[in-house]
């Protein structure tokens, strides 16, 4: 078939097979963007390239991937998937595909979520100049030029974008300010509304100031996107961020639109009020959990179970106290999961960064679209087997080391409730201590400013001796007046720190002024040095958490040789200032009473470190000889949780292995059933429904032989076979294939004979050496 490249005068035209191709390279490696790939069929063609085959070849890239969309809803229909929120919901098998076998789990789901500034979009605008001054505009101040962007109602993006106007509807001056409905009092909250009440880092993850960012408000329309996921790094739903960072509306939104429509599906099937938490890790999940509890979203979050949490990577830049209420480490029921797979998944669609940057609306968006659906159905759902077996190995890896946890534990005196004591202590304690130090008392000011005023007057009886025993002399009268300056400039210090120390007096109503070496003298002395203390632990404390993250991006795939140059050098700078900053803490610390842990520059090499500042920042009682605070006891204890992680990570794999097992099973049911009644009334969208099928069961055969690895790890339990079997789901469908107690293992499911964890490489090398084939059949097709 051929695709025009013009609506009404159809002199060229591009053949399907060759958008087929564009298609299937730009989905795969988004960085190829149209003229590229038009330059490199004119090289093919012997033709030199010209400018406008490029915008042909975007006209019939834009046909095609409409057609492309028309054919998936109609297979959607046929395969009764059309409704608006069937993807979002069914996008994932392990975590959507429910069965009536499952295991409970105590966080039944677990969702991520976080904005990426890359895909911003330039906003083309004319020359500022040609508009005229409004009203209480100054001459020569930033203004925006004339829209010069085309008007385009088309809207991209499918069912994977909020519209403007759901996000917009979370925006906190549409719902702050409102009266609050009616809500019944009781008498104790639930465990989850106390939990939202409890972030205390909001000072740390703030937007950008807006004097910072308002050159880029002329540049640019969408600032970036914002992503809600799934662990397995399936794209549930997604919103631009339009003119703005990252604000709270646009999680609001992303929680709404999931959870209520999992609430209308779960009440559809019978299923009720879901009994495991929903899991949602954010690296300011602490702030998110209080903005929920005073939204209108808390009574649907209050349903599903709402649980906010931090990711492992981002949780090292939060308190302590945080770290223990949010820190997916110490949650029960989250297993391995690290919480930031929404980083691994922008490091793969920043891809699209180079060729989105100046599209419009509309193609940004297909463009987006069009990469996510891919990597849904290839690239994740080939990766599922993959990522279970992984954390199927770490998991048996750390239970490995439970005997030699067990003996250090046995040998310490230590038992697993102590553990979960020293928790509760250590809140307990962190609760008890104020976070800003209290620099600004009038007893701590007073003391300051006598100190400088008996410095003053020290100074000045030194420039009083010098002047009675200096003889002026007639040719160096330089010299006298620099003496007389000095004297005079120090009478005047001396004036001036009286009549502040005279008002603080008054203040603070004393009836002597304190001397050197008393009692009050001493009390307040030593304040000062414990605020001393705590300023050179959060100048240091700050200098590591900027440390960790700019050492973080000079590992993200994509970063430039110039970007890495200049991250290298900062991190070099930085280091000199972070031994400055630890010099000048070990000062502060030694002059406390008794003296404070010193800090080297190896354990500032330890990322963990970071978890113990709060603990240091207590300056009146020393909690070194505390239990839950000696290093040998908290090591200790991140290996116990580490453990209580990973058997809970393998229940969760079970239910997993379980219901992929059975998704695939009742995908092929359901795919064969209705391409067979399509069969005669409509052969080609027949065609169409088996080809849908084949985008994921393409990948079945390595799921099945991944799964029969897993039985072969050393440490794996016969007893788990179990859940190598098909189960029954919990949704009505009406082409699945009643297929009793059919056992997967003999039929389709798993392949356990012979089967090494290692020989799987070649197995993939295989499919991509078919797909490279076929590639090539295509391109010498065209040719």
């Amino acid at each position: 078939g051929l695709l025009p490249t013009a609506p009404l005068a159809h002199t060229y035209a591009v053949t399907i097979r060759t958008m087929q191709l564009y298609h299937t390279l730009f989905c795969r490696c988004p960085k190829i963007g149209i003229q590229p790939f038009a330059k490199t069929l004119c090289d093919l063609a012997g033709e030199a390239f010209k400018p406008y085959m490029s915008t042909q070849l975007s006209t019939a890239f834009d046909v095609y991937c409409s057609l492309l969309q028309g054919v998936r809803k109609r297979v959607n229909v046929a395969l009764g998937r059309d409704s608006t929120d069937w993807r979002m919901l069914n996008s994932c098998p392990p975590c959507q595909y429910r069965l009536r076998e499952d295991l409970p789990l105590e966080v039944r789901m677990i969702v991520e979520m976080d904005g990426n500034d890359s895909l911003r979009r330039v906003e083309r605008r004319g020359d500022a100049s040609l508009v005229p001054l409004g009203e209480g505009e100054e001459e020569g101040a930033p203004r925006l030029g004339p829209l010069k962007e085309r008007k385009d109602h088309r809207v991209g993006g499918g069912d994977y974008f909020l519209s403007r106007e759901e996000v917009d509807a979370w925006d906190k001056g549409c719902w702050e300010d409102a009266p609050a409905e009616a809500q019944p009092q009781e008498m104790t909250k639930s465990p989850l509304e106390m939990l939202w009440e409890e972030g205390r880092c909001e000072e740390r993850w703030n937007n950008m100031k807006e004097r910072n960012t308002a050159r880029s408000v002329g540049r640019f329309y969408e600032w970036g996107w914002f992503v809600l996921l799934c662990r397995h790094m399936f794209l549930l739903v997604a919103c631009d961020m339009i003119r703005s960072g990252e604000q709270s509306k646009y999680p609001l939104a992303c929680l709404h639109k999931y959870m209520s429509a999992e609430k209308r599906e779960r009440l559809q099937n019978g299923e009720g009020r879901p009994a495991g938490k929903l899991g949602c890790a954010y690296d300011c999940g602490c702030k998110l959990g209080k903005t929920v509890n005073r939204s209108p979203l808390q009574e649907l979050a209050l349903w599903a179970l709402f649980l906010p949490m931090v990711g492992l990577m981002h949780g090292y830049a939060h308190e302590r106290l945080c770290q223990l209420l949010f820190l997916m480490l110490y949650i029960a029921g989250t297993g391995l999961e690290d919480g930031e797979g929404c980083e691994r998944y922008f490091s793969i669609m920043n891809a699209l960064a180079g060729v989105t940057r100046h599209m419009s609306v509309f193609h940004r968006r297909q463009a987006i679209a069009e990469v996510a659906y891919a990597h849904d159905n290839l690239e994740a759902y080939a990766n599922l087997s993959r990522f279970i077996i992984n954390n199927y190995r770490q998991a048996l890896e750390i239970l490995a080391t439970r005997n030699s946890v067990s003996r250090s534990m046995v040998q310490a005196g230590i038992s697993a409730e102590n553990f979960f004591e020293w928790l509760e202590e250590e809140g307990n304690y962190l609760r008890s201590l104020t976070k800003t130090p209290p620099s600004e008392t009038l007893e701590m000011e007073y003391y300051l400013k006598l100190e400088m005023l008996y410095a003053c007057q020290g100074r000045l009886m030194k420039v009083r001796a010098v002047w009675k025993e200096y003889q002026p002399s007639p040719t160096d009268a330089a010299a006298t007046s620099r003496i007389e300056a000095k004297h005079r400039n120090e009478q005047e210090n001396e004036r001036k720190l009286i009549a502040d120390v005279q008002a603080l007096e008054n203040k603070l109503g004393l009836a002597s002024r304190w001397k050197e070496g008393s009692e009050e003298w001493e009390a307040a002395k030593k304040l000062v040095r414990e605020r001393d203390y705590r300023k050179a632990l959060d100048k240091l404390e700050g200098l590591l958490v900027a440390r960790i993250f700019e050492m973080t991006r000079l590992n993200v795939a994509g970063t430039g040789y110039k970007m890495r140059k200049h991250l290298a050098n900062a991190l070099k700078a930085r280091s000199k200032s972070i031994q400055a900053a630890i010099e000048t803490y070990n000062t502060a610390a030694r002059s406390l009473s008794p003296p404070r842990q010193l800090i080297s520059w190896d354990e500032i090499l330890d990322f963990s470190f970071l978890s113990e500042f709060d603990i240091l920042r207590d300056a009146r009682d020393d909690v070194r000889e505390k239990k839950w605070a000696t290093q040998k006891n908290r090591l200790l204890m991140q290996q116990f949780f580490k453990l209580l992680s990973a058997e809970t990570e393998l229940t969760r794999l079970h239910v997993e292995i379980r219901r992929l097992l059975t998704y695939m099973e009742d995908e092929d049911s359901k795919i064969h059933a209705c391409s067979e009644r399509l069969r005669e009334s409509d052969p080609a969208l027949a065609l169409q429904v088996r080809l849908r099928g084949q985008m994921r069961s393409r990948f079945n055969k390595l799921h099945r032989q991944r799964f029969g690895a897993i039985t072969r790890l050393e440490g794996f339990q016969r007893a788990n076979m179990v859940y190598f079997r098909r189960g029954t789901s919990v949704a009505v469908d009406d082409f699945v294939i009643d297929a009793g107690e059919l056992d997967v293992m003999g039929s389709g499911g798993i392949d356990e004979g012979g089967i090494d964890p290692e020989s799987l490489h070649a197995e993939e090398e295989a499919i991509i050496a078919e797909e490279v084939e076929l590639m090539m059949f295509i391109a010498e097709d065209e040719s």
